[in-house]
């Protein structure tokens, strides 16, 4: 037979229960947003350096574009900025990047996330 001791303790367990879930898992929520958002700054960084670095070469901003996408398969749209808009020799190139970003939850956002390369042109 259970004693009215054991009762009061699972009544104190469920209240404890439903304090500590919604911050637990609004916690939860932040680490996955924060991850996310991490994951498209990464790939966004990563296509600026491969537009720049296809520029650079190849003085082309529709062959940059397609190896931005290239390197970022997962983020899209990309919104493009060559600055200059052509490659001189011993001259530097650079590229901006940006992206809005929508939210996984929906709480927060849509962020805007950028990344800029430079690089020398010419190889």
């Amino acid at each position: 037979m259970k004693s009215r001791r054991a009762a009061k303790d699972r009544g104190a367990v469920a209240v404890e229960f439903v304090l500590v879930a919604p911050l637990f898992f609004a916690v939860m929520l932040g680490i996955v947003e924060f991850a996310n958002f991490f994951r498209v700054q990464i790939s966004v960084t990563q296509a600026a350096r491969e537009a720049a670095r296809s520029m650079a070469i190849s003085n082309s901003q529709s062959t940059a574009a397609a190896a931005a996408t290239a390197a970022a398969p997962t983020v899209g749209p990309l919104s493009y900025s060559f600055s200059p808009s052509s490659c001189a020799p011993n001259q530097t190139v650079t590229v901006s990047i940006q992206y809005s970003m929508p939210s996984l939850t929906g709480i927060a956002g849509p962020w805007t996330v950028s990344g800029v390369s430079a690089m020398r042109c010419g190889g």
